[in-house]
């Protein structure tokens, strides 16, 4: 016998992938599979009493939108791109930047931010007097 918490658990998402829609466009089945998926979801779902939200996430990222998120130039993004400070895949002759990378650098220079700027930060804070303290 099932439990609450394992129906909960069993719709906690639904993922379809880019690659399953493309596949299923050459096929002359009015309904492709990935629908189906999505079909039997959204009527589970449905007869549990939940609502469905139907969200999507970007996979790859282009330097240009990297550099847009961060505040930054293109070339800066460049710059660490050939440095190896992000990670990047190519497609085709471009460079794509997969999310979990951009999140790493966003957290990594968020925390060197951090570290720059809080001596700074405490010194507005607590005056000059605390700085001698150090």
């Amino acid at each position: 016998m099932q439990s609450n918490y394992d129906v909960i658990m069993s719709l906690a998402h639904l993922t379809i992938n880019p690659e399953d829609v493309r596949s299923n466009t050459r096929d002359s089945d009015p309904r492709p599979a990935w629908l189906e998926q999505v079909a039997a979801y959204v009527q589970r779902a449905a007869a549990e009493g939940a609502s469905v939200t139907l969200t999507s996430k970007q996979r790859m990222l282009t330097p240009d939108q990297v550099a847009a998120a961060l505040g930054v130039s293109r070339s800066t993004i460049s710059r660490k791109i050939k440095a190896g400070e992000i990670h990047v895949v190519k497609v085709g002759n471009r460079n794509r930047i997969p999310y979990e990378e951009f999140e790493r650098f966003w957290d990594a220079t968020m925390a060197n931010d951090a570290a720059l700027v809080g001596d700074d930060i405490e010194a507005e804070f607590f005056g000059e007097a605390r700085e001698s303290c150090h």
